[in-house]
């Protein structure tokens, strides 16, 4: 009597812990699939950098940084 009813309740776990993985999944990939990627700072391309370093000569930090007085 006790067979039938711990294969009832193993097929019942199985169950369970399969809609479980499922119902994961698919959350994990409608959110992977709606998430929009941003780079927390944007960093300009290294080819803009090195034309400013051959057009201004020496130029110091401080310009390259946008820091400098106007």
């Amino acid at each position: 009597m006790a067979s039938p009813l711990i294969a009832y309740a193993k097929r019942g776990a199985y169950l369970a812990i399969g809609l479980y993985l499922a119902m994961v999944l698919s959350v994990s990939l409608v959110s992977q699939s709606q998430h929009r990627f941003d780079a927390p700072i944007q960093v300009a391309h290294p080819g803009i950098q090195s034309e400013l370093r051959s057009h201004g000569g020496a130029v110091d930090g401080a310009e390259l940084a946008g820091v400098g007085g106007a």
